[in-house]
C-alpha cells in the first residue's frame, strides 16, 4: 500500500508547465504529479544541505587550463578548486598573521623606546 500523500499547491511558469507535459508519457509518468514527486525525490536524495554551490566566472582560458589539467591528473575540478581555495586562504591567513605580529613587535617597539627615553635626563 502505498504511503500517504498531501496534496500542495505551486505556482510554475507557463514554461515550466511545458517542461513538465513534455515528460508525461516517458519513464512511466502518468501525469504532471509523477514528474512532479520523481523530481522532489531526486532532488532530495541528490541534494546535500550542508554544502553550498558558488557560481564562479573565470574566463576562457582558465577554464581551458583547468580542464586541461584536471584531465591530466585525474582530477575532479570541483575537488581543484576546493584545494586551491583552502591554499589561497591558508596563505592569506598566514600573512595576515606575520603582519599582525609585525605591527605588535614594531608597536612594542615604539613603546620601549618611549619608555627608555622616560628614564633618561
Amino acid at each position: 500500500m502505498p504511503a500517504p500523500t498531501a496534496l500542495i499547491s505551486i505556482r510554475l511558469s507557463e514554461e515550466q508547465i511545458m517542461s513538465l507535459d513534455q515528460r508525461v508519457g516517458t519513464d512511466g509518468f502518468r501525469n504532471r504529479s509523477d514528474v512532479v514527486r520523481e523530481s522532489v525525490r531526486r532532488f532530495l536524495t541528490t541534494t546535500d544541505i550542508s554544502s553550498h554551490t558558488v557560481e564562479l566566472k573565470i574566463g576562457a582560458d582558465l577554464s581551458r587550463t583547468l580542464n586541461r589539467f584536471c584531465a591530466l591528473r585525474g582530477e575532479d575540478l570541483a575537488s581543484v578548486l576546493q584545494s586551491g581555495a583552502r591554499m589561497y586562504m591558508q596563505k592569506e591567513i598566514a600573512a595576515s598573521n606575520d603582519l599582525d605580529r609585525a605591527i605588535e613587535a614594531r608597536v612594542e617597539d615604539v613603546a620601549n623606546r618611549q619608555d627608555d627615553d622616560s628614564l633618561t635626563p
